[in-house]
């Protein structure tokens, strides 16, 4: 028998939560990387993008987990 799985609604806030915190650790790096000259500038984006992204998804997981409904839509 193939087992169904369920989408939870803490799950995926909690991979949001997740995803902002590698997004930000991905910033202090890119930015190390601007401030020493040490090549990762022409690897990765812009810090503020990773910022701004980690940002977002920190707000979408601190919104899916205080969602009550268990509802996604």
């Amino acid at each position: 028998m193939a087992m169904m799985w369920k989408l939870n609604t803490s799950v995926l806030a909690k991979a949001f939560f997740w995803f902002g915190l590698v997004c930000g650790v991905f910033a202090v790096f890119t930015q190390y990387g601007f401030v020493y000259q040490v090549g990762t500038q022409n690897l990765f984006a812009d810090p503020t993008f990773y910022l701004l992204l980690g940002g977002v998804g920190m707000l979408g997981g601190i919104f899916l987990n205080t969602e009550k409904t268990n509802t996604l839509l």
